[in-house]
């Protein structure tokens, strides 16, 4: 490479990392639901009457989110991250949640209804108004260090 063109090319780099820096400063602001799937890091995001309904969203982190009248119907869930989330109104109604983590969650009005919790720990959860007996339980850790094992197979 030339070296009269190694500032040149310096430049380009700093801005593109500035734009960068200034897009991610940006989408926390904004509504950012289109960007779950895109991030897979939505950790401390806040959502509010949002539908993820039928969505791919496997492995995202929303660790310490605020999720509230949010609808995750059908949609696929593998692994995701509630770790210490307050999740209130949510439905996740026919969801597949294998393998998610709700540890130190407070889960209130939270619907888990033919859901798949199979592998999913709720370790330290605080449920409120929430019952798991009508989802899929199988390997499940469930509030008081319980495993349930109802619906193993």
């Amino acid at each position: 490479m030339n070296t009269m063109n190694r500032p040149i090319l310096g430049l380009m780099i700093a801005g593109m990392l500035t734009l960068a820096a200034t897009y991610a400063l940006d989408a926390q602001g904004l509504d950012r639901s289109a960007d779950v799937k895109m991030l897979g890091d939505c950790e401390g995001c806040v959502f509010d009457k949002q539908d993820f309904s039928e969505r791919k969203l496997m492995g995202v982190n929303l660790a310490s989110a605020q999720l509230s009248n949010i609808v995750f119907d059908r949609a696929a869930m593998n692994f995701v991250i509630f770790d210490g989330a307050s999740l209130r109104n949510v439905s996740f109604v026919g969801a597949d949640l294998s393998g998610a983590s709700f540890v130190g969650s407070r889960l209130i009005d939270v619907t888990f209804d033919g859901a798949d919790l199979k592998g999913a720990v709720f370790e330290g959860a605080i449920l409120e108004r929430t019952n798991l007996q009508l989802a899929r339980l199988c390997n499940t850790q469930i509030p008081g260090d319980i495993l349930e094992n109802s619906d193993c197979r």
